[in-house]
């Protein structure tokens, strides 16, 4: 059995790349400016809920993990 133990794990976003990209006529003393405000709002816990959110999607999708239901009917005695 093979294990495959490299893949992707990382994400690297290069603020200054995608506004170079998006907006080209953006000087860079704006672009270092936009950098500074946006990388004070960027959350840790935003990107977290969001692989949480993979998580649950990958588990109920293709593991089929889902919360077993509660069934009334053995209880109504």
């Amino acid at each position: 059995m093979v294990v495959k133990t490299d893949y992707d794990r990382e994400f690297f976003f290069d603020v200054d790349a995608y506004l170079i990209a998006s907006y080209p006529k953006m000087t860079m003393s704006i672009r270092r400016s936009v950098c500074n405000i946006a990388l004070g709002v960027l959350d840790t816990e935003y990107l977290e809920a969001t692989v949480d959110a993979c998580v649950a999607e990958y588990a109920q999708t293709k593991l089929e993990l889902l919360k077993k239901e509660y069934d009334e009917t053995v209880d109504e005695e």
